[in-house]
């Protein structure tokens, strides 16, 4: 190993050895960019060694899958890197300050483990659970970005966990005050928020903006003929205006309020929802969005597992009038920018509600609609909106987003320019460790070193 060569470790939850949520696309995303244009950022920023880090799989592992896992060691052990798996207490709580402070202090010893080796590291800390690493990044070639792409203030209402609120103030704190330390400027939207309600210092952001890798095959437009077979597959009728959604079953996503909204619609339409049952006791919504279609008398397709052609399918479908995103809380929603490469030659236009990340995403009536949540029947107006449309005007709409993601979007662009100021010019690569964001100490370090325990295996 070349030890003049920086390394880059990139912790997540979700998209490794699984991929159910946005994390995982955002995951996804890095391991497409790193596996199709490596030379390019190398050839920009000069060799560096990629790693990835997650929590060991166990009983709160959702989606375990192992060929996400096998994919992923592909594309990092081709570049001399490897995932490194992160034990904690399988037997508690997941979601939950003390499994999370577990992971930070396994991510930050990771790191740490690799700038014995490498000339510098830079550790992407990806949301809530790894959100303590900043403080804990003890050593002085380690610099930090801490990725958050949402807060338990968005995601939670209206009644956040206060638990959960003081872990991300306190993580907020230790990157003001860590002179190593950034939190990636993911959008205008969260920036704000963040430094509003948080008390971010706004000099600590550095330019990261969510993006895509636009020529990834599962972000091409799929043939109509394909997307009906697709459709047919799944015994959802294309004889009806279609219009779609795509979430997991949690309630900041919103699908209970377009079931709602759809009622007085259930004459026109045919609802193909996406609702992906997670491993907890928000699974159980499946069912409950079921029984609330059959009240309403709604003609409705849920399919509660997830397959990517899906999501392609249900865009690109001649039949597909609307992509309804109606979530209640939302940073920046990959659907939005997916749904405008997946409808480049036909299909749906998002319908968003007017709040949060959307309106950074969605100018209304030109790349997409927008409705007033705050307003009664709002969304059932928009989707008349929506219906109402003529073709040339959505395609006009769709042609507008297609473009505005592939000007904004690049991921590949935004890795290097990340890597960019931290490997040539080495921003936040000096300076003292803050205290520890929770304790005001930091946790022993841990005996065993990364190395020691380097392998993901199925949970049992």
């Amino acid at each position: 190993m070349n030890t003049q060569t920086p390394a880059l470790l990139y912790c997540a939850v979700n998209g490794i050895d699984n991929c159910t949520n946005g994390i995982g696309r955002q995951t996804k995303t890095l391991l497409a960019t790193l596996e199709r244009h490596y030379a390019r950022l190398a050839g920009d920023v000069g060799p560096f060694t990629p790693y990835l880090a997650a929590p060991q799989p166990g009983p709160a592992t959702w989606g375990h899958d192992l060929e996400h896992l096998v994919y992923a060691r592909s594309v990092v052990e081709r570049l001399g890197g490897r995932v490194i798996a992160l034990p904690y207490d399988t037997t508690k709580p997941f979601w939950h300050p003390a499994t999370w402070e577990q992971l930070s202090v396994r991510a930050a010893d990771a790191a740490a483990d690799l700038a014995r080796r490498h000339s510098r590291v830079l550790t992407i800390a990806v949301d809530t659970p790894f959100a303590a690493v900043p403080a804990l990044s003890e050593h002085e070639r380690v610099g930090t970005v801490l990725a958050l792409f949402s807060t338990a203030m968005i995601t939670e209402r209206p009644a956040p966990d206060p638990d959960h609120v003081a872990w991300e103030r306190a993580a907020i704190a230790a990157v003001n005050r860590h002179p190593r330390a950034h939190l990636a400027n993911i959008g205008s939207f969260l920036a704000d928020h963040l430094t509003r309600d948080y008390g971010l210092d706004p000099g600590r952001l550095t330019p990261w903006p969510s993006g895509l890798h636009l020529t990834h095959p599962d972000l091409a437009p799929m043939p109509a003929e394909d997307a009906l077979a697709v459709a047919h597959h799944y015994d959802i009728p294309t004889d009806r205006p279609i219009v779609a959604a795509i979430a997991r079953t949690d309630p900041t996503k919103g699908l209970d309020l377009l079931i709602d909204a759809l009622a007085p619609l259930r004459d026109e339409v045919h609802l193909a929802a996406i609702a992906v049952r997670t491993d907890d006791e928000r699974a159980a919504l499946f069912d409950t969005y079921e029984r609330q279609c059959q009240r309403a008398g709604l003609r409705a397709t849920l399919i509660g597992d997830f397959d990517r052609q899906l999501p392609r399918a249900l865009a690109a479908l001649p039949a597909t009038r609307v992509m309804a995103c109606p979530s209640r809380g939302e940073t920046l929603a990959n659907v939005v920018f997916e749904t405008a490469l997946w409808t480049q030659h036909g299909g749906a236009v998002v319908l968003a509600p007017a709040c949060d990340g959307f309106t950074e995403q969605i100018t209304d009536g030109h790349n997409g609609l927008l409705y007033d949540a705050e307003l009664p029947d709002a969304l059932t107006n928009g989707l008349r909106r929506a219906l109402a449309l003529t073709e040339q005007e959505r395609a006009a709409i769709r042609c507008a987003a297609h473009s505005r993601v592939v000007a904004e979007r690049d991921a590949a662009q935004h890795l290097g320019a990340l890597l960019a100021r931290y490997f040539t010019n080495g921003q936040g690569m000096t300076g003292r460790l803050g205290a520890h964001p929770v304790t005001g100490t930091r946790p022993p370090r841990s005996q065993a070193t990364p190395s020691q325990y380097d392998s993901l295996e199925a949970p049992r």
